[in-house]
């Protein structure tokens, strides 16, 4: 039998994976456009996408591979501030089905807490931590001191996975708007 060259064995077991578009900032850096990559499957929205880019973060691997200034880096997860996620796909072609993409409006939570977080190096960002918390666990508190290694924020235009160890502080601003 001949011998399979190296390079040949190494692609043939790497999954299919899917670039992800996200501004990405580093510990003490300025944010910058970057690729994460997630497992090439199905999903129902963007909505899902995070949940996957969420669950890589969340796990218990130190390093994951970035894509920035066309090379793939393995980074370690403890120099990542925040990751932001746009909450449309820019190259999507607008659905005639709904007015806003399924998976972020059929997604429900019993609780909105719209928040500033201050981070390490003076970063502020503003949105609106969503959570179904059991009913003696309603405050922002409660929601923070839950979290995983990266919290959920929602903003605007976009949704942030904020490495937990860089919070400062975090103060509710009072109700959504």
């Amino acid at each position: 039998m001949p011998a399979v060259p190296v390079s040949d064995r190494s692609s043939e077991l790497r999954l299919p994976t899917k670039a992800v578009a996200v501004r990405l900032a580093l510990v003490g850096g300025m944010p910058t456009g970057a690729e994460l990559f997630v497992a090439d499957i199905a999903r129902r929205g963007r909505g899902h996408l995070l949940d996957d880019l969420a669950a890589q973060l969340g796990a218990e691997a130190n390093f994951i591979p970035v894509r920035w200034s066309n090379r793939v880096r393995l980074l370690g997860k403890h120099m990542i501030a925040w990751i932001a996620v746009r909450r449309g796909d820019p190259a999507a072609t607008p659905s005639t089905d709904f007015s806003v993409e399924p998976s972020e409006e059929l997604t429900l939570y019993d609780r909105e807490h719209r928040v500033e977080i201050e981070l390490l190096h003076g970063t502020k960002l503003i949105g609106t931590l969503l959570d179904s918390s059991p009913v003696d666990r309603t405050r922002v508190m409660d929601h923070l001191n839950r979290a995983g290694r990266f919290l959920r924020l929602w903003a605007t235009n976009e949704h942030f996975l904020i490495n937990t160890a860089q919070v400062v502080a975090v103060t509710e601003l009072g109700e959504a708007k």
